[in-house]
């Protein structure tokens, strides 16, 4: 169902089931628990790879959001090398496909590619690439700022995207409606009516 308010292809991109909370924390509960599974499966990785999109309101996939997750695991996975990865898992539904790579890359390494990806695809704004150091004490992501990179920027005025969510500076209908403009500039603007997205 698409959220309501949101016209043409913006309807299109948000045309899927709505989230409530209790579902967005289970999701990240069961999350946590797959990552120290992997870890704890396979102790000589040294980073691990947590794949999201980053989609605010309660519709968190669709067709074409799902078209566009799969383009970015796969310039992800193509960054660093699929023999790369020790060990992976894909975990989905309402709150949204996301994906698990165990790696044998060094954590900072494999940050860095990960940020460049975030700023050099046009979709790019649109995914969590979380890096975690599985040789660290405590499973924490590695964040953009202590490798010396700004933090991630608002989607809307440029300004610093954690200071805009937590003030709720702009709606969430603008938040979509720009989302959907980025996706439609990276040349997702027909996936959502092909029949053969899943």
């Amino acid at each position: 169902m698409a959220e309501l308010g949101l016209t043409g292809f913006a309807a299109e991109v948000f045309d899927g089931p709505r989230v409530e909370l209790p579902q967005m924390l289970d999701a990240r509960e069961h999350r946590a628990s797959e990552q120290a599974r992997l870890i704890a499966e396979v102790p000589g990785a040294s980073s691990l790879l947590c794949v999201t999109m980053a989609i605010p309101g309660p519709v968190k996939t669709s067709r074409v959001l799902k078209r566009v997750f799969d383009h970015l695991m796969a310039l992800a996975v193509s960054a660093f090398g699929a023999e790369q990865i020790v060990a992976q898992s894909t975990l989905g539904g309402p709150t949204g496909t996301e994906a698990l790579l165990l790696t044998t890359l060094d954590a900072r390494k494999l940050k860095r590619l990960m940020v460049k990806l975030e700023e050099s695809d046009p979709c790019g704004r649109l995914v969590d690439l979380d890096v975690f150091d599985c040789k660290a004490n405590g499973l924490r992501p590695l964040t953009r700022t202590e490798l010396g990179f700004a933090p991630r920027t608002c989607l809307i005025c440029g300004g610093e995207a954690k200071a805009c969510a937590r003030s709720r500076t702009h709606s969430v209908k603008e938040m979509q409606e720009k989302i959907a403009i980025i996706i439609q500039e990276g040349g997702f603007e027909d996936c959502g009516k092909q029949s053969d997205v899943h």
